[in-house]
């Protein structure tokens, strides 16, 4: 039965070990089912080179010792060393196999997790607990020797190690039960005293985690161009660096506690370890003192007591390493598994996108964001009408793009609903209800693509040209990029190639414009986009997508008053709560909120003409 860890926040599903080699021997099978036939001969190889190497030397000693001729001799021992020769080749070719075929499987658990991350209900990229399960099963998945990766060579391990066990187990029998049961009393201690550090690092996990994401976010931050200026402007160098350093020091401090930890771990096994081999070797000379052991048996046993030690000890090691990785296997699939509420297979079937954009509705939505102690939204009520051109305007932190992420279906209210045609979007699949939107955001993705990509955002043999160049010429952007010279299979960016070409933000903006259009989805979301344009380089591309998406319903986003006036209808928002709405004329002649609001903004673009105040 599963359960809960309710030790820290993530509450982390412990599936139990069983469970989780069941889920990797599954995936396994599904993906590269050779790799468990490499895995087998691993194990093969693994036991008859030390098995060989044990009872080879007690075979020559009594063929020696009983007079057998030379030529006897010489042919068991060619025949044993060629064999341990062939063996040993045998196994560094098969090492390499595994090397590659684990590479896969690595790769196969990376798109698994990426896939969830890309995929999964938008809402739960905004929430904490699945960030972090992000972050840990990423890691978890990242090098060749990543814990998805090692079970391999961990079960091959626990195999050789349970066959080699038992064999020498039925060897050391014979000599003294009571040695025996010696030798596995104080590795099973060893083994307990290892469990401590497994301990430390299933208790400090999520201290671990913080630190780490703080550093990786730190060092993505430095090497971000579009940090560069602000660190070197604002001379963030110095303070970024104590921040890196502090969280360092703290991962650092972490390593310690547990190297501390290990190494008393480390100590206390090796003293065990010292006291098994003395009293093991004490009785092996007591035998052959009293003349019950002969010199071919004690190399036999001397050779058998120490494979038996190190049987058990790699026995119980491959145990306590399958142990932590089966705690890491909990995070991966807890994040695999972490359960989505949109509708994604069935559904109600959608109204064709060609048939033009239809009625959209909030209806007395609210929205809550996890761990907030207010709502952001509170029992809004808003219709969107085909092809209405609507103005969402208000200050920052208005819940403007709040109610954006609702309309758009990414998010689903905390109270109320969203109805399109009428129906409730939840009954709707998710991913044919995002077809129905292109948006800009304010905060946009682009990939260091060739410009093509970049507007149709598909497979470049799918890619229509023609339509893509359209699109560029209506966003007022084919002249630049006709002029680059491989044209439109030119790259964007200088990111990943050095002949990218670099824009500015206002062909930025028109870049995004063109990818909006080639997409023909019956409604555009523009969620400020042009924030970092001056008003007038952002008025005028407004009024560029207010006359290109004419037969579409399209709602725009805006903390400036004057860039929007052109809408059907203006929408004022505030704490969360539509307060006023109207035409730009109409709200202006209430001289309520907005009044005041207009008249503020257009007052300071008059007294300041530099910043490019828009003429009323």
């Amino acid at each position: 039965m599963k359960k809960e860890k309710g030790e820290n926040s993530l509450y982390v599903t412990q599936y139990g070990m069983g469970s989780n080699l069941c889920y990797l021997l599954k995936e396994t099978m599904k993906c590269y089912p050779f790799l468990l036939v490499l895995c087998a001969f691993s194990v093969v190889i693994g036991i008859v080179i030390p098995v060989i190497t044990t009872f080879l030397p007690k075979i020559v000693i009594e063929q020696i010792t009983t007079g057998t001729e030379v030529k006897d001799i010489l042919i068991m021992t060619v025949t044993g060393t060629g064999v341990l020769a062939l063996c040993a080749g045998g196994k560094v070719y098969f090492e390499k196999l595994l090397s590659f075929q684990r590479f896969r499987m690595n790769t196969y658990y990376t798109e698994l997790v990426a896939i969830k991350g890309m995929t999964t209900d938008y809402c739960h990229q905004e929430a904490e607990r699945f960030r972090k399960l992000h972050t840990e099963s990423a890691g978890a998945c990242n090098g060749n020797y990543s814990p998805m990766i090692q079970v391999y060579d961990v079960g091959i391990g626990l195999c050789t190690g349970a066959l080699g066990f038992a064999l020498y187990f039925g060897i050391l029998a014979r000599l003294s039960v009571v040695l025996v049961v010696f030798l596995i009393g104080v590795t099973i201690c060893s083994c307990i005293l290892n469990h401590k550090a497994i301990r430390f690092t299933e208790k400090h996990r999520d201290e671990k985690v913080r630190y780490q994401q703080r550093t990786d976010y730190l060092a993505n931050v430095s090497g971000d161009i579009k940090s560069a200026k602000d660190i070197r402007l604002y001379h963030m160098n110095g303070w970024l660096s104590d921040v890196y350093r502090k969280n360092v020091e703290g991962l650092n401090g972490w390593y310690r506690r547990y190297t501390k930890t290990v190494f008393g771990v480390a100590v206390g096994d090796s003293g065990l370890a010292l006291v098994r081999e003395i009293a093991a070797y004490a009785y092996l000379l007591y035998m052959v003192m009293e003349g019950n052991m002969g010199v071919a048996d004690f190399v036999l046993y001397f050779g058998v007591i120490t494979g038996f030690s190190a049987w058990l000890s790699d026995l119980f090691g491959q145990v306590t390493a399958l142990s932590r990785i089966s705690s890491t296997v909990n995070y991966v699939r807890t994040f695999l598994s972490y359960p989505d509420t949109y509708t994604r297979e069935g559904g109600r079937e959608l109204p064709k996108a060609s048939d033009g954009p239809k009625e959209l509705s909030l209806c007395n939505v609210s929205y809550r964001y996890e761990g907030a102690e207010q709502d952001t939204l509170s029992e809004v009520s808003l219709t969107v009408a085909s092809k209405e051109h609507l103005a969402i305007v208000g200050l920052n932190g208005a819940g403007k793009t709040t109610l954006v992420k609702l309309l758009c279906g990414l998010t689903d209210p905390t109270k109320g609903c969203v109805r399109y045609d009428g129906v409730d979007v939840k009954a709707y699949h998710r991913d044919g209800y995002y077809e129905l939107f292109s948006a800009v955001f304010q905060q946009f993705s682009l990939l260091p693509v060739t410009f093509a990509e970049a507007v149709a955002e598909e497979d470049p043999a799918k890619i229509d040209r023609k339509r893509v160049e359209e699109c560029l010429k209506t966003a007022g952007l084919w002249e630049k990029i006709a002029s680059l010279p491989k044209g439109m299979d030119s790259e964007y960016s200088r990111a990943v190639n050095d002949e990218g070409t670099e824009l500015s933000g206002g062909q930025i903006q028109k870049l995004l414009l063109a990818r909006a259009l080639y997409r023909k989805a019956p409604f555009m979301i523009l969620d400020e986009p042009t924030a970092a344009l001056d008003p007038i380089a952002e008025s005028k591309l407004y009024e560029t997508y207010h006359e290109v998406m004419k037969d579409c319903s399209t709602v725009f986003i805006s903390h400036r008053l004057a860039s929007t006036r052109f809408c059907d209808r203006i929408v004022l928002m505030e704490e969360g709560k539509i307060i006023e709405e109207g035409t730009h004329t109409e709200l202006l002649a209430k001289q309520g909120r907005y009044y005041e609001l207009y008249e503020t903004q257009a007052k300071y673009y008059r007294e300041h003409p530099a910043e490019g105040g828009v003429s009323e």
